[in-house]
């Protein structure tokens, strides 16, 4: 017996004397791989300094700066700007960690970043001398969990009376090598001013993910099963000349993607609503616009994003880059029959509804046109399915606005009263509508207007009849 616990003892002590080389080397490694990473991507360059990697710790400053010089030729100045700040981290090795809290673990990190030089005009809360500050701990399963904070603050510059204030942020996050969860626990909201005169305002930002992939695993493959959601309050916008306010109520923006591993597709669809859009000119309320890419393929937006950077790393080969990607890239996406759907378009205008949908996927596409700019071929291979519903005072309220836009150009329209400009618009535009009924390009309803496009092998159908295509 006493031998099984001498055993046991030699074993727990050399698990604690040579666990934190271990640890200590795989949390580098993590560190350089994020390095490396981070550089792959276009005008980022990261590197790992001032390391200092003890048997039990490990110190150092992931330097990162962004370089617009990448843009090659395309800007024409001596002096490139570039944008550089430190990271700095410091961590201990487990399995025995103190560094927070007694506990056993992988690792226990920290990230404090302050500002380089003390700025007068800068206020942080409390005894704040961080600008972010987040740490982590790795368990011995290898989970990681982090909470980041940015304190509340407030900057002024004085000469202009310009003022920026925030509320704070904390948010926290639990990772595992096949998925990553993130939570916001405190939202923040902005608010700027103007010699004391308020310019706009966020109340309670926040932000939510949870994503069925690890964090390299999402940087190296685009497509994933996740979702995502930011949401904000309350947007207020002031105009300083008027003094008119328009609020937005309630924005929400949903991310939905998904992988199927047999087709080797996938999609996104991104939901964007909000309760209310209110300001002088306008009430709008209820709105929703769903956008869905779908049937998309991994290797496409790999090759994609490589392009990119091969663009910019060399813009004189833009043409001969563009064309191999297309011959390796894009021919396979384009027979995956791509799909650009809008699944829900709506609102209600000053009362009056607005509401409807469309549907594009390519399809049937073998091999490439000789031209990609050939409208007839792209015609021959696109299914489109698309309707719009407006009631009648949503359907005078939009060509209203495009009415304005397009008279603003016109001096005589620019000297008359706003009450004379009011009265040929409303005047103006019931005489638009009609005229597109007219000719077809709008159809009467009980409630007020409707738009239907469809086309099919070129064959394209506006409101039930034939259209030509000019081509």
């Amino acid at each position: 017996m006493k031998k099984i616990l001498l055993a046991l003892l030699l074993f727990v002590v050399v698990i604690g004397l040579v666990g934190p080389k271990f640890a200590g080397n795989a949390f580098n490694q993590q560190l350089d791989d994020f390095a490396d990473k981070l550089s792959e991507q276009p005008f980022y360059k990261a590197t790992v300094e001032e390391r200092v990697q003890s048997w039990f710790s490990t110190t150092a400053s992931l330097a990162i700066s962004i370089d617009i010089a990448q843009y090659g030729n395309s800007l024409n100045t001596t002096e490139q700007a570039v944008l550089s700040f430190s990271v700095p981290i410091k961590a201990q090795h487990g399995p025995l960690l103190t560094q927070s809290d007694l506990r056993l673990g992988v690792v226990d990190w920290q990230v404090n970043i302050a500002l380089a030089e003390h700025v007068a005009q800068l206020k942080m809360a409390g005894d704040s001398e961080f600008i972010y500050s987040a740490e982590g701990f790795t368990s011995l399963l290898g989970t990681t969990s982090y909470s980041d904070i940015i304190p509340a603050l407030t900057y002024t510059e004085p000469q202009s009376g310009f003022t920026l204030s925030i509320t704070g942020w904390q948010g926290h996050a639990r990772l595992t090598s096949d998925s990553m969860e993130y939570k916001t626990e405190q939202p923040l909201s902005l608010k700027l001013a103007t010699q004391d005169t308020p310019i706009a305002s966020f109340d309670n930002m926040s932000f939510d993910a949870d994503l069925a992939s690890g964090f390299m695993q999402a940087w190296k493959q685009p497509l994933y099963n996740g979702e995502a959601s930011l949401r904000i309050d309350t947007i207020t916008m002031a105009n300083l000349a008027t003094s008119e306010e328009t609020k937005i109520e309630n924005i929400v923006v949903d991310s939905v993607t998904s992988y199927d591993d047999t087709t080797e597709l996938g999609s996104m669809l991104i939901s964007s609503r909000v309760t209310s859009f209110v300001s002088s000119a306008m009430a709008i309320k209820d709105i929703q616009l769903d956008v869905e890419v779908a049937n998309l393929q991994r290797n496409f937006l790999t090759a994609y994003q490589q392009l990119s950077e091969d663009i910019m790393n060399a813009p004189d080969q833009t043409e001969s880059l563009f064309r191999e990607f297309i011959q390796s890239a894009g021919l396979a996406q384009l027979q995956a029959s791509p799909e650009l759907n809008f699944p829900v378009i709506k609102g209600v205008i000053n009362e009056s509804k607005i509401n409807g949908y469309a549907n594009t996927r390519l399809v049937n596409i073998q091999t490439l046109p000789d031209t990609m700019e050939d409208p007839a071929f792209w015609a021959e291979h696109a299914f489109i399915d698309a309707t719009l519903n407006a009631e009648e005072g949503a359907a005078l309220f939009i060509a209203e606005l495009i009415l304005k836009s397009q008279l603003g150009a016109n001096p005589q329209f620019a000297q008359m009263s706003d009450e004379e400009q009011k009265a040929l618009i409303a005047e103006q535009s019931q005489a638009t509508i009609n005229a597109f009924v007219q000719q077809g390009m709008l159809s009467k309803t009980d409630a007020g207007y409707e738009i239907t496009f469809s086309m099919e092998n070129a064959n394209a159908i506006l409101n039930g009849q034939p259209m030509g295509l000019p081509f």
